[in-house]
């Protein structure tokens, strides 16, 4: 892959932070540091960097799709309250596999995140007393 300013500025944009951004705030962001870039080419070095294994696609059930810059293996958890996706160490989850073709798996889980939690949590509380 040849040497684009654009790519590299998407791509630091999205080494930048870990919230697993879509390709809205990734545009949004890289406007900051190149103003003209338009939606079209974020979308195309978004792609290139995926085929070219520099990023990872989030697939999951909150919509938009989401990208990573963290490519080392690593499961993904999704609050289905807000929709936030963090980092699981992949030495939390255990998937097992008898196919001899498989090789690769990627984990998504799926729950309340402690942010989300905690007023939920709150609640039981002053209703308990």
């Amino acid at each position: 892959m040849r040497f684009s300013k654009q790519r590299e500025a998407v791509y630091e944009v999205l080494r930048s932070t870990d919230t697993h951004p879509d390709v809205a705030w990734i545009y949004n962001q890289t406007r900051k540091i190149i103003p003209n870039i338009s939606l079209g080419t974020v979308y195309r070095n978004l792609n290139e960097l995926a085929a070219a294994g520099r990023i990872k696609r989030v697939s999951c059930e909150c919509g938009s799709e989401r990208f990573d810059a963290q490519i080392q293996p690593h499961a993904h958890f999704v609050c289905i309250k807000c929709g936030a996706i963090t980092d699981v160490d992949a030495g939390k989850c255990n998937v097992s596999c008898r196919l001899d073709n498989v090789f690769y798996s990627e984990v998504t889980l799926y729950g309340i995140c402690d942010e989300c939690r905690a007023p939920i949590e709150q609640n039981k509380k002053e209703i308990q007393q």
